[in-house]
């Protein structure tokens, strides 16, 4: 169905993708794995067609759709006319051989339940006008479904769903996903992006497969690597005896010892290279300014769109050093809370007050606050804590979350996903803050990364106000208080609340 042959991609100098030769066959349910950055969109866009590779070709048999990781940022387009439902949309719009009764079942897999195909689009939530474009990726019904992380904005049911779908689909099936223990049955490979060496390893099996040959195989190289460089030493020492003496005869054995022993050592540089680890951002927020007692007061606070109520009368008080979690499913306006808080959407009622001395930082999962047309270095620099405006310290900041060399001067249109997520983290950590508003900050990141995130947010002592759709996370964080939606109820934190986490 796909065969790739002799694949190259660089940006800016920087070698992404190099001499990638694959092949999917008809059927296969093939998972791609690696960190924040490493090429993995990168390469779905260049075999749907979306970028232009600088060397090698891609041959694709057969029909294919493909959900982008990006495909928020293009929702508004697509939904620019305020009368069109969900049926008429996918039907008469996009041509989809569907009828009613089966956009309402998907609807119901996909916990929206309360909506059909009449529902209007513009009353839909960013998180189900989502779910709707997967619903047309999926009933296109393609040789290849082309996925780039289609559960980053599910609630849990409506990925167990997505996942045991794909894994019964009858055709084949590329994806990118961190939870793909969700879909481990039906994998038939994993294709490992090897960030340092820009290659792919296939291995066959389901991702728990792939986890144990990895960790076999680096055991493997361990153990080559050790009995390696014993030989280098005992070559070199028996080279050095013969180079001592004064016959010609031993001065050729002892130069051939020494040109062994430098093979050698350029045998274990390749082995160590490919037994690197890789590397991890490193967040490490600064001392907080100490601000009033009472940080945030929020007093009937309510928003509509229209006829259509999001938020009703929410009343909140935190106070300094607090940890608040807003629980609830797509669609009850926790992002909107999030952006009235940060000053980007005005309410219709009620009112909200910060604290004398607050200064807060805003996390959005669409990437709103980073500015397209600057460069990567630009979008720190214009925000920093201090008057610091010498290129050497943004680059050492920058490098802390893995942007390095020439990335700092590229715009940030050109970056991938992960790399727009490091740098949206790089932007809000370089601001003198004391509160944190988050919005799903996990999303984009990979598992190691997140596990630096909870743990700089465990240390942080200012005050944090997140949204997280992962419960491991919000367990972790063990917040103070609570505001669990639609009920608009702000009480304190308890562990039977994790129920509700991506829940519902």
């Amino acid at each position: 169905m796909l065969e790739i042959k002799h694949l190259s991609y660089e940006v800016g100098g920087k070698t992404i993708l190099k001499e990638i030769n694959l092949f999917l066959g008809w059927g296969e349910k093939v998972g791609i794995v690696g960190v924040n950055g490493a090429g993995k969109s990168t390469l779905l866009k260049l075999i749907v067609g979306k970028l232009e590779n600088d060397g090698g070709e891609i041959n694709i048999v057969g029909t294919y759709s493909y959900l982008s990781q990006e495909i928020h940022k293009d929702i508004e387009f697509k939904y620019s006319d305020q009368s069109l439902s969900i049926g008429e949309y996918l039907i008469l719009d996009q041509g989809l051989d569907i009828h009613e009764w089966e956009i309402n079942k998907f609807l119901n897999k996909l916990n929206m339940d309360e909506k059909d195909s009449d529902s209007i689009l513009n009353e839909l939530s960013g998180g189900q006008k989502i779910k709707v474009e997967l619903i047309k990726v999926l009933c296109k019904n393609p040789d290849i479904l082309i996925l780039d992380e289609p559960t980053n904005f599910l609630d849990i049911p409506s990925a167990q769903w997505l996942m045991k779908y794909l894994t019964n689909y009858k055709n084949s099936v590329l994806v990118i996903s961190h939870d793909l223990r969700l879909m481990n049955r039906g994998l038939s490979k994993i294709w490992f992006l090897n960030e340092l060496t820009h290659r792919i390893e296939v291995y066959k099996g389901n991702y728990d497969k792939f986890l144990k040959l990895k960790s076999i195989q680096d055991e493997t190289l361990v153990r080559e690597i050790t009995n390696i460089e014993k030989n280098a030493k005992r070559l070199e020492k028996s080279a050095q005896q013969l180079a001592g003496r004064k016959t010609y005869k031993e001065a050729k054995r002892a130069s051939k010892r020494f040109d062994m022993v430098r093979e050698l050592k350029e045998d274990i540089e390749k082995k160590e290279k490919l037994l690197s680890k890789s590397k991890s951002i490193k967040i490490k927020l600064s001392p907080v300014q100490r601000c009033a007692r009472e940080v945030l007061v929020i007093s009937n606070l309510s928003k509509r769109y229209g006829t259509n109520t999001v938020l009703k009368d929410i009343n909140m008080e935190i106070e300094r050093g607090q940890k608040v979690v807003v629980i609830g499913k797509n669609g009850v306006g926790k992002t909107t809370l999030l952006k009235i808080l940060a000053g980007k959407l005005k309410q219709s009622k009620g009112k909200y007050r910060w604290g004398n001395n607050v200064n807060f930082g805003y996390y959005a999962q669409e990437y709103e606050d980073l500015d397209y047309s600057k460069t990567v270095m630009q979008n720190v620099r214009e925000v920093g804590t201090s008057q610091i405006w010498v290129d050497q310290y943004w680059r050492n900041f920058l490098g802390k979350f893995l942007i390095s060399g020439d990335m700092v001067n590229q715009k940030v249109k050109t970056l991938s996903g992960g790399e727009k997520t490091r740098l949206a983290l790089a932007r809000l950590f370089a601001q003198d803050i004391n509160v944190l508003i988050l919005d799903e900050p996990t999303t984009y990141l990979d598992p190691a990364s997140q596990v630096i995130l909870l743990d700089a947010l465990k240390e942080y002592k200012g005050t944090v106000i997140i949204v997280s759709h992962e419960p491991e996370f919000v367990s972790g964080l063990n917040p103070d208080r609570v505001l669990l939606m639609p009920e608009e109820k702000f009480t304190y934190y308890d562990r039977k609340y994790l129920g509700r986490v991506g829940l519902m």
